[in-house]
């Protein structure tokens, strides 16, 4: 067992990675509970927005509802749409300006599903309008609001969070044997106890019993804050991928038009699909500018999703009509599955909504030892400050 000079060593490290992480971790927790939400949350805000009053009879499809829209709009590109959606709901697509054209004030567009028509428009960038507080959540969950610098920074944060839990753990550890035995103490809570030792079982209990759930959270926090400098180059130098295509620089920087339809793209997905064997059914439709290619996702359930690794993504040029490139996490190499668990996993997504609300509680338990550490700090300061005081005067004393 740990001596108790080694122990309080790790508990001074335990203690300040706690007190400098303690408020951004906090603020990451409360908003990423949050998160596991937002759609319903951002149906409920812009309800205005979502709710399709027609007849149910009355629905096109929606690719025959984008087809009408993209008709009425030439200088509108449509990047992205699903492919099915709910009968009292309008269709959201997601538009950008054809080269050349002029700036849009928004990117997404809510179609009427009967006409094509639009009811209404938002952009996507955070603010403080009901419009925008997913994106506005979502930023300041990701980076503070202040775009690279704050990614970082939070990345920071959650290696602070990664070593101080590692070492949370260690410090439960008793420090003489039987060790399963003297263990167990730590993992219980009980109401009798005093506020100050309430407080540290809470803090001490939740992590322990929560621990490898809150271990791939904070490491999926720091891949994903990192991916582009580390994760994404690390997954792909360990297992390079079967087939790569956007680790290439794009060859339309500026924009393209495509030639073909969305009707074309989906008819080409669904033929390659059944010939690779995918038997998932098309979700959504998407159009990349700077690649001039379509690209449709299958998901299990034809609705967009991360549940496993996600959704499987075929693209085709959209001049030509030739197949570019397949994305599927379920044939690649493990590259690309270290690749694509990181978000479903992060998210709660990757088993449905059962643990998507288990993320949900992790956020809580996160924001919960944020609190409790705190506290433990501010009550245990007075007594260690005079107890440092105490000790130098007496040695200034015998001097």
């Amino acid at each position: 067992m740990a001596s108790v000079a080694t122990k309080n060593t790790w508990l001074i490290l335990h203690r300040w990675f706690g007190i400098i992480t303690a408020l951004f971790l906090f603020v990451a927790a409360v908003t990423g509970s949050v998160l596991t939400a937002r759609a319903t949350i951002d149906r409920w805000a812009n309800d205005d927005l979502f709710t399709y009053t027609g007849e149910a009879s009355d629905r096109l499809a929606p690719i025959d509802a984008v087809a009408l829209y993209v008709a009425a709009n030439p200088g509108i590109q449509v990047t992205g749409f699903p492919l099915s959606s709910d009968d009292t709901e309008n269709i959201v697509i997601t538009v950008a300006p054809k080269p050349g054209e002029a700036a849009l004030a928004y990117d997404e567009v809510f179609l009427n599903p009967a006409s094509g028509e639009a009811t209404g428009t938002r952009s996507t960038d955070p603010g403080l309008s009901n419009r925008q507080i997913i994106p506005l959540i979502l930023e300041l969950h990701y980076n503070l609001l202040v775009g690279d610098v704050g990614r970082i920074f939070m990345g920071f944060v959650a290696i602070g969070w990664l070593i101080s839990s590692g070492i949370g753990l260690y410090l439960t550890f008793p420090r003489k044997g039987p060790f399963f035995k003297n263990w167990r103490p730590a993992w219980t809570y009980s109401p009798k106890r005093s506020l100050a030792r309430q407080m540290l079982d809470i803090h001490r209990a939740s992590a322990l019993w929560l621990f490898p759930f809150l271990f791939i959270l904070a490491f999926t926090s720091v891949t994903l804050n990192f991916f582009s400098e580390f994760w994404d180059p690390f997954a792909t130098t360990i297992a390079p991928l079967e087939k790569s295509l956007f680790h290439l620089d794009a060859p339309y920087p500026e924009g393209a038009v495509p030639l073909l339809t969305y009707a074309d793209a989906l008819a080409l997905a669904e033929s390659q699909a059944a010939a690779v064997g995918t038997e998932w059914k098309p979700a959504t439709m998407l159009y990349y500018q700077n690649w001039n290619i379509y690209g449709t996702t299958f998901s299990d359930t034809g609705d967009l999703n991360y549940k496993y690794l996600g959704p499987i993504y075929h693209y085709f040029d959209a001049v030509s009509g030739d197949w570019v490139h397949e994305v599927n996490p379920y044939t690649d190499s493990a590259g690309l599955v270290m690749i694509r668990s990181v978000y479903p996993l992060h998210s709660g997504e990757i088993g449905g909504w059962l643990t998507v609300f288990f993320v949900f509680v992790l956020g809580l338990a996160t924001a919960e030892q944020c609190f409790t550490g705190i506290w433990l700090w501010i009550k245990r300061r007075g007594p260690r400050v005079a107890a440092k005081k105490k000790t130098h005067s007496s040695a200034s004393g015998k001097a």
